[in-house]
């Protein structure tokens, strides 16, 4: 007995239909705050630092080079918020956004090492600022640009070290081991966040999989479908090209369950989509709309060419299903260009398979207007 498309199965698919990709424009929007935010807390925590470093010239009047330090404080934090913050707005929604932040944390490890050698080497207390860089990348930088930025701050640190010549060598390996552990932090938090991503794509696709294909046959399910024949219906509108639709309907799914049971129903489900999917092309998209009703879309294709494939379906449903009879009825309907609906050519092909049915089953009947 057929199950009828509409007012059966619409309803449990459609709950699903735009999760993923919900989800996923959702996932991407949530990136990129992710990354605005970070953008925000940087030129915060630079603007911080260069008060912090005011207030530290401030308590020490007389070190060495006050004036040059200054100048570098001030001249950093114009740059900073007159082109680093503003380009970093750009660049958060493209591909460079990654090498951006990457740079700008080098940046801020060669101001920080230009003023720790002014005030006076290695042993000056801004040194011990050399980790902050470090430990802001490993928020969420990737593993590599996290190894390298540490690489850089020590290097950094260790060639202040060498062209000094009054710096303790004991306070200069604790600063370095300082960094050095602010790598392996930053480091380690990145590779675990590495991993994390992984396994949130995998569950995404997966969860994409659910959402979007029929959990029996694999094929799509009804809103999948219906979404591709939109799709389909748009670009048939904006380059005139042809593309039909063929409906198709197990004759006796009920007695295939009777007799056999239900799961060798299911098998012969099962084995429907294969014979459907292994005789379109791999741009055809097959569909379940309904318990025993399929649906395949026919991109830039002809009735005669729908034809050709249904005697390939046919000829795959009998060597797949041998020990029993398994029949289907089809109805077919191509793209009108002039005032043409997804709805309508569905209704026409479902028409066709009403006229398949009446004809006998085991038959195609094709409707091409209303």
């Amino acid at each position: 007995m057929r199950i009828p498309r509409r007012r059966s199965q619409q309803a449990e698919p459609s709950t699903e239909s735009g999760t993923i990709p919900a989800f996923a424009s959702a996932a991407a929007g949530s990136e990129e705050s992710l990354w605005r935010r970070h953008l925000y807390m940087g030129v915060f925590s630079f603007l911080l630092g260069g008060l912090l470093l005011l207030g530290y010239l401030a308590a020490t009047p007389h070190g060495p080079h006050r004036g040059a330090l200054i100048v570098v404080d001030v001249v950093a934090v114009v740059v900073w918020l007159g082109v680093a913050w503003p380009l970093g707005a750009r660049l958060l929604q493209t591909r460079w956004q990654g090498l951006f932040f990457f740079l700008w944390s080098v940046a801020t490890v060669v101001v920080i090492a230009v003023a720790v050698g002014i005030d006076g080497g290695a042993e000056s207390p801004l040194a011990v600022l050399l980790v902050l860089p470090v430990l802001f990348g490993g928020l969420l930088y990737r593993l590599r640009a996290v190894l390298g930025l540490a690489l850089i701050a020590l290097a950094s640190f260790g060639l202040i070290f060498l062209v000094g010549s009054s710096a303790s060598g004991a306070r200069a390996l604790v600063t370095a081991v300082m960094i050095g552990i602010a790598g392996g932090i930053a480091a380690s938090a990145a590779a675990n966040r590495g991993i994390w991503e992984q396994e949130r794509l995998v569950l995404t696709a997966r969860l994409h999989e659910l959402a979007t294909h029929d959990g029996l046959t694999g094929c799509l399910n009804y809103q999948s479908f219906q979404d591709a024949l939109a799709t389909e219906c748009d670009r048939a509108r904006r380059y005139e090209r042809p593309f039909s639709v063929l409906l198709a309907d197990l004759d006796d799914l009920k007695g295939i369950n009777d007799h056999y049971g239900h799961a060798v129903g299911d098998a012969t489900l099962t084995a429907v989509v294969d014979a459907m999917e292994g005789a379109v092309r791999s741009t055809d998209l097959v569909g379940r709309l309904g318990g025993d009703e399929f649906a395949v879309l026919f991109a830039e294709t002809s009735i005669d060419v729908v034809d050709e494939a249904i005697g390939r379906i046919q000829s795959l449903i009998r060597q797949a299903c041998t020990e029993r009879p398994v029949t289907l009825s089809f109805g077919i309907s191509s793209w009108r260009l002039q005032g043409d609906s997804p709805e309508s050519l569905l209704e026409r092909a479902d028409q066709a398979l009403y006229d398949a049915k009446r004809s006998g089953r085991n038959t195609a009947a094709y409707r091409t207007g209303p």
